[in-house]
């Protein structure tokens, strides 16, 4: 039997990707996409693809209403909704957040290639932050038997993470 692993080391089988996608890339027209949704060239655009992170209320408190947030289906509008709702007497949603409709693959790619930073979860999605070459925040799926420290501890280590990264 042979088993391939994706990994970052010449000992694994690397990070899966698909023919053509740094081209792809390479031609994706980032600054189109942006002047689309704010006209302040200042202004960062965030992508929320995650769980129910507990900081989710602190980042929104603090949140600068002049940056724009695109916000992904399902858990990730739903934890936005409550957080916000937590923590402001306004209306239900906030005017910065973008709720997103489904998309395929290679919408996800174009909304992590369009943002500055990206907030992703699982495994999967972090691959594809990776590729897309912005900053970006990996919230790892918790497992009962508490393997995804395990695998966020090796990420971290293969990074050269200073402990101010360890600790957030």
């Amino acid at each position: 039997k042979r088993f391939f692993y994706p990994g970052f080391s010449t000992l694994t089988g690397g990070l899966l990707r698909e023919p053509g996608l740094i081209e792809q890339q390479s031609e994706f027209n980032r600054d189109f996409v942006r002047t689309r949704i704010t006209s302040d060239p200042h202004a960062r655009l965030v992508s929320l693809f995650c769980y129910e992170p507990a900081g989710l209320v602190s980042m929104v408190s603090a949140w600068n209403p002049n940056d724009r947030m695109w916000v992904t289906p399902g858990r990730a509008q739903a934890a936005l909704q409550m957080a916000w709702q937590r923590q402001s007497t306004l209306p239900s949603w906030p005017e910065w957040a973008i709720p997103l409709p489904h998309t395929d693959q290679a919408g996800f790619d174009r909304m992590l290639w369009s943002c500055d930073l990206n907030l992703v979860r699982g495994e999967d999605s972090l691959v594809r932050a990776l590729w897309a070459g912005k900053a970006l925040v990996w919230q790892i799926y918790p497992q009962d038997d508490l393997a995804h420290h395990v695998k966020l501890e090796a990420f971290l280590d293969w990074l050269n993470a200073p402990a101010s990264l360890r600790r957030f």
